[in-house]
């Protein structure tokens, strides 16, 4: 592939829309000023013909950088040419590149087309993936990704096509995400927030469309009407968000299948929009269980894996679910088959009984303030808000509760609890830091909190046990600075 490709002309189209959906709000803006009033001149107009003139120039710059962006693979690189009015060069070294992230939107599908993202092992220290080509046929990415491959094993490649056959790679299947699976994952998630949350954000894109007023008396009729017939229509109205939830869940995650090739997990998803998303075995720097309270009660749960490469707008890139829901009991033999070298027990050394306590007061401290506010306003119907306290506290001792540790050679792994349940695996080569603390509170207690951190993205992924036997934390720092 020494002579240079260019992008599918779909591209221009695709930067187009891109840029269409950052103008959408001032378009609507200057759409609803121009509808005030009566038009007399040509002024009366100009927002229009200045919306039509910046549509005309957006695509003819999407245009252009789709003529001047090519692409190729030579001299053991892959060398992309682009740029709007200055000519940009980026040569990337195929030694460097770690996997070629694949996508098919709703404009690559019908032409047969996807975008590829390269990652390489720079990619956690910037913002953006190394390079994107946004459209190229499937064959080409396919004969892309053969090259590429070739060129790492040390295999020349001329032309089009390898001059030797490339051996053949391991590829074996490890999970599929059937539908009884999806639907237990559409149930216990917050997608209804996520659904209710998105139309409200659409909804005040257009303030000055929406008459309120109107809409207010409306509701107060409505109000006026029953309290039944509000709450069956809130009722109908939650149900329909869950259904949607249901529906774009199934959407994001049908079609869900991982299997191993040679060395790289490679994910695949999506009905509307295909994604495949790989991942070398070397850059998984832990291993992380998350339950929900609602998972938890039934036996499942979510697995991902802390990434070492990804980029802050890529959020898939660095913490990526590995399995999105999956029974908890079939955790360690799917695992095993992935990361033969990882200890996967349940089996943890929990916190004191004495720190239990110190939990249950963390939380309901949150309550104290705004009871004694409404107890001095309200006196006495306030001190209802005393109540608070229950749910708090019951949270701070389940948070005791799931707190714990163990080591197993080379491996730590701490177990902790936000609301959602957290078992992280990890192996000691791969700790970034470990901040062992004792607050003058905690060191009359014989108490310490620990704080481990793993490479993930940009930032780290941190993993912190509060209010853990004094001993605990001094043998769990000892374990990490000897034989590092």
């Amino acid at each position: 592939m020494s002579e240079h490709k260019r992008l599918h002309p779909i591209s221009a189209v695709a930067s187009f829309i891109k840029q269409l959906k950052d103008l959408i709000v001032p378009f609507v803006f200057l759409f609803v000023i121009n509808n005030r009033g009566e038009k007399n001149g040509f002024w009366d107009y100009l927002p229009l013909l200045s919306m039509a003139v910046v549509l005309v120039i957006v695509l003819v710059f999407g245009i252009i950088k789709w003529l001047r962006f090519t692409y190729r693979v030579e001299e053991g690189e892959l060398r992309i040419e682009y740029g709007l009015f200055v000519k940009k060069k980026r040569y990337i070294p195929i030694d460097r590149i770690q996997s070629l992230n694949f996508s098919e939107g709703v404009l690559h599908r019908p032409f047969g087309l996807v975008k590829v993202k390269v990652e390489t092992a720079g990619s956690s220290n910037s913002r953006e993936s190394e390079a994107e080509l946004t459209a190229i046929s499937k064959e080409e990415a396919a004969d892309l990704e053969k090259m590429i491959y070739q060129e790492k094993k040390g295999q020349k490649v001329t032309g089009d096509l390898p001059v030797e056959q490339p051996e053949k790679r391991n590829e074996k299947p490890v999970f599929t995400l059937g539908t009884k699976d999806i639907w237990v994952l559409a149930a216990t998630s917050g997608g209804v927030g996520v659904i209710i949350s998105g139309v409200a954000i659409f909804l005040s894109q257009f303030n000055e469309l929406i008459p309120y007023e109107a809409v207010y008396k409306e509701v107060s009729v409505f109000i006026q009407s029953g309290i039944f017939i509000v709450a069956l229509t809130a009722f109908i109205g939650l149900l329909l968000a869950w259904l949607l939830s249901i529906i774009w869940t199934f959407i994001i995650y049908g079609d869900f299948k991982i299997r191993v090739v040679d060395d790289h997990i490679v994910i695949t998803r999506g009905l509307l929009e295909k994604k495949q998303v790989t991942v070398p075995l070397n850059r998984v720097q832990g291993i992380r269980i998350v339950e929900n309270p609602v998972r938890q009660l039934i036996g499942y749960c979510t697995v991902h894996i802390e990434n070492a490469g990804g980029s802050v707008l890529e959020k898939d890139s660095m913490s990526i679910k590995l399995f999105p829901i999956v029974k908890k009991e079939r955790v360690p033999e799917l695992l095993a088959g992935l990361f033969p070298d990882y200890i996967i027990e349940n089996d943890f050394k929990g916190l004191p009984g004495h720190s239990m306590r110190r939990y249950v007061f963390r939380q309901t401290a949150w309550v104290l303030v705004p009871t004694a506010a409404l107890s001095y306003f309200y006196w006495p119907y306030g001190l209802w808000a005393a109540l608070l306290a229950l749910p708090f506290g019951v949270l701070g001792y389940f948070q005791y509760r799931a707190g714990g540790f163990r080591i197993d050679g080379g491996q730590l792994t701490l177990r902790y609890r936000g609301v959602l349940k957290n078992t992280m695996y990890m192996k000691k080569s791969r700790i970034q830091s470990l901040d062992a603390k004792v607050s003058w509170f905690q060191k009359r207690k014989e108490l310490g909190s620990l704080t481990t951190t793993v490479k993930s993205g940009v930032a780290g992924y941190a993993s912190p046990v509060r209010d853990l036997d004094q001993d605990d934390v001094q043998r769990i720092a000892s374990w990490f600075s000897h034989g590092k």
